[in-house]
């Protein structure tokens, strides 16, 4: 089991998506020397480019509403367009035409500093226009699908309901069958895929075109290993209405994800509180995205890894991950914290990880942590490697586990995260590093449905009558799958 084809469904999660890519091209060695630590094979696929040169390319499909790819057109360096195709056209027509062109978008000081093969420029907020600004990965032209039913930022007709992404979806298909047209070319050329990845925002209209998309892929593959990065925007100074709007967005999203998903991950920022470690400008997306982007790509290194020799640096799977922390085969939905630097990279207790990125349901820290229990954690520390790190131990701890123990795996890599020149400066205390220690912890445990809960009661009544008993029954059993089955007298699970 080896590649992991990606999904990337919006703007927030193009700039996810782009740190991520950017990460992993820094991974390639060009040195003999050099032993490679990450599998490149596993995210990046090989071609033939327009002038029969060997190409390594993402493996993945990206969509965007027209005006969001910025300076990136399908023509690149790598692949140009056929002389024919425009000639071909023209002759389905005898009259007389006329070509308007639009001026193309100029590429940002960074881009063309590297394809002039110079130093780049520093990279600012307001450089900063679009994902593509900063992208240092090429892509095939069959990864980019730009939707034109919408326009980015448009004030006239923005795409911010579930419903119109659902709706956008299956007009689509049934004009064209996106997936079979998109998604399948990507699927067949692997010789034996690991997992599926996909990052969508679920709090706007790309939470209704996500679940429609993996209501497909679920259908065409009923047995691969899923997992959905559920991304929501920074709630800056934005209407009550525009916030009960994204929080019943993401109340939908979450109802249907769950049910196709392997495991989920729903992701935002801190409302209230970074650590001293972290400056993030929540109004740039370039900003919010690197740190969700910096969770996820550490959380899922383990799947990417190349066995290495003695202790340390482990290869799973997708799939093996997500047994860790779905330990009844019905919690799909995972929460997500990260630490940043020296910390204990064999500690087991959340609390040590200081930046809490599981954005729904929000509660008081005292709420959320009263009767707590685990039930699965998988926890990736990278930059250091625990000297108790050993495999046969982890093996004989396992066959000691008992029925009801909580499930916990470290992996740990000395493969730190590196800070690129793409990447903007939110570790202030690591400025001057190349790159720097973090830990995630991806887990389950009763807060989840102390969390659904919430989430329950503050959408019910956002919702119109005929679609809130479906709802409001759907996270109820989600949020049932979290009770602590072994703790008596605890009303937690009640209805109000």
């Amino acid at each position: 089991m080896r590649e992991i084809v990606t999904l990337q469904l919006g703007h927030l999660s193009n700039y996810v998506a782009t740190h991520f890519w950017n990460t992993q091209e820094s991974y390639f060695t060009y040195s003999d020397a050099e032993k490679p630590l990450v599998d490149h094979d596993v995210h990046w696929r090989t071609g033939v480019g327009a002038d029969g040169s060997d190409t390594f390319l993402p493996r993945t499909v990206v969509y965007d509403l027209k005006g969001g790819f910025g300076s990136l057109r399908k023509i690149n360096a790598l692949y140009d367009v056929d002389p024919d195709a425009d000639a071909m056209a023209s002759a389905l027509w005898a009259g007389k035409s006329t070509v308007h062109k639009q001026e193309p978008m100029q590429q940002s000081a960074y881009l063309q500093s590297l394809d002039a093969g110079s130093k780049p420029d520093k990279l600012s907020k307001s450089n900063v226009r679009y994902w593509s600004d900063f992208s240092r990965a090429y892509y095939h032209p069959k990864s980019l699908n730009q939707l034109y039913d919408y326009e980015l930022h448009s004030s006239i007709q923005p795409f911010e309901r579930f419903d119109m992404g659902k709706e956008l979806f299956h007009t689509l298909d049934k004009e064209q069958d996106i997936v079979d047209r998109d998604w399948r070319p990507f699927v067949e050329e692997c010789d034996h895929m690991q997992g599926i990845q996909v990052l969508a925002t679920i709090d706007d209209a790309w939470g209704g075109f996500a679940s429609s998309y993996l209501e497909t892929l679920r259908d065409e593959y009923p047995k691969q290993c899923i997992w959905v990065w559920g991304l929501q925007s920074p709630l800056l100074d934005i209407t009550r209405e525009k916030r009960r709007l994204r929080l019943t967005n993401a109340a939908h999203s979450i109802s249907e994800i769950c049910q196709q998903a392997t495991t989920f991950i729903p992701m935002s920022l801190p409302e209230h509180h970074f650590p001293r470690s972290v400056r993030v400008d929540c109004g740039s997306p370039w900003h919010t995205s690197a740190l969700l982007s910096a969770a996820m790509e550490s959380t899922t290194l383990p799947s990417r890894l190349l066995p290495q020799s003695g202790r340390g640096s482990q290869r799973v799977s997708l799939d093996d991950i997500s047994q860790i922390v779905n330990t009844n085969g019905t919690q799909t939905l995972a929460g997500l914290r990260m630490g940043l630097g020296a910390k204990d990279a064999g500690s087991e207790e959340a609390e040590n990880f200081d930046i809490d990125l599981f954005g729904i349901g929000r509660m008081d820290k005292d709420g959320l942590d009263r009767q707590k229990r685990i039930f699965g954690k998988s926890i990736s520390s990278r930059g250091e490697v625990d000297a108790n790190d050993d495999a046969d131990e982890d093996d004989q701890k396992e066959s000691r586990r008992r029925i009801g123990d909580p499930v916990v795996k470290k992996f740990s890599t000395p493969l730190k995260f590196p800070m690129l020149d793409s990447y903007p400066d939110i570790f202030p205390d690591e400025a001057d590093q190349e790159s720097v220690r973090l830990q995630t912890a991806l887990f389950t445990d009763q807060s989840i449905s102390t969390r659904m809960k919430a989430l329950k009661t503050q959408v019910t009544w956002a919702v119109g009558v005929e679609e809130r008993e479906l709802l409001s029954n759907s996270l109820a059993e989600i949020g049932d799958e979290y009770h602590d089955d072994w703790s008596s007298g605890s009303d937690d699970g009640e209805d109000d």
